[in-house]
């Protein structure tokens, strides 16, 4: 090989090699990369339900019947503190696009908040008497486990701000979930996580103020004394509520689009 041939070959693994850095890198996705993914069905369906007492609930699925002995895996969603509204409806929609039956639950039972002090009412009403949201997230399993197209076996929970605090409460509780997404959910760093089975995505804002960095650092640290294969990731530019496209001020499409990504990649690990 003679030292013409010797370059060439150095300068094409190095181009390689950048632009593996460059795509693998934490914070990157490709420009024209599609935030949701091809969808891995080619239809959905999705209904209102009732799932716990007069609860009613969304229900967004894959249309097809899987074949014998064949089921989906299932996600339990749970809403921001303004309630079971249009946003949360479309990422049922979006899960079930991609191959998940995705019921997103109601906390409030109906109500749904048209400002931020009824939201805060809503939420404070929840925590003041948390026994309901459990029998209700406990109802949500049962319902999707009771599905026949439903893998009662390979059920994950997702929630968003009040949201995911209870995801992550579903998970430390071992309330049926194989694994929790939290974006941006609260949690304690004095919390038992003795009961918990399941594994822990979470995603927060660098800039959240009502989240600090340094305790999600903690939480993190935490979370990993505990076994299983959990993550958690803190977005540079981004605030609380960064993945709501319908809030302009907080919405963060570079952080949103990774957050996205890494939740596919951890819920295909967890349930596929």
């Amino acid at each position: 090989m003679n030292n013409r041939t010797s370059l060439i070959i150095g300068l094409v693994a190095l181009v390689v090699v950048v632009v593996l850095v460059w795509y693998g890198r934490q914070g990157t996705v490709p420009a024209d990369d599609n935030m949701l993914g091809e969808p891995a069905v080619s239809e959905t369906v999705a209904e209102e339900i009732t799932y716990y007492g007069d609860v009613k609930g969304y229900l967004a699925r894959p249309a097809n019947t899987p074949s014998d002995g064949e089921a989906y895996p299932a996600l339990i969603l749970i809403h921001e503190w303004w309630g079971l509204n249009d946003n949360i409806r479309s990422l049922a929609d979006d899960f079930a696009e991609q191959g998940y039956v995705a019921l997103a639950v109601d906390l409030y039972e109906g109500e749904i908040a048209k400002t931020s002090e009824e939201a805060g009412a809503l939420a404070g009403a929840v925590r003041d008497n948390v026994a309901p949201a459990f029998e209700n997230l406990n109802a949500a399993v049962d319902y999707l486990s009771s599905l026949p197209y439903v893998d009662g076996e390979r059920l994950a929970s997702v929630g968003w701000c009040f949201g995911g605090g209870w995801a992550y409460e579903m998970a430390r509780n071992n309330l049926g979930v194989d694994a929790s997404v939290m974006y941006y959910g609260r949690f304690s760093l004095e919390d038992d996580l003795s009961m918990m089975r399941a594994d822990i995505l979470g995603h927060f804002g660098e800039e959240d103020a009502s989240i600090a960095v340094d305790d999600v650092r903690q939480f993190e640290a935490k979370l990993q004394t505990q076994g299983g294969d959990h993550a958690v990731f803190i977005y540079p530019n981004a605030g609380h509520a960064f993945a709501n496209s319908d809030n302009e001020g907080a919405y963060n499409e570079e952080a949103a689009r990774l957050a996205w990504q890494r939740t596919m990649e951890f819920l295909i690990r967890e349930l596929q």
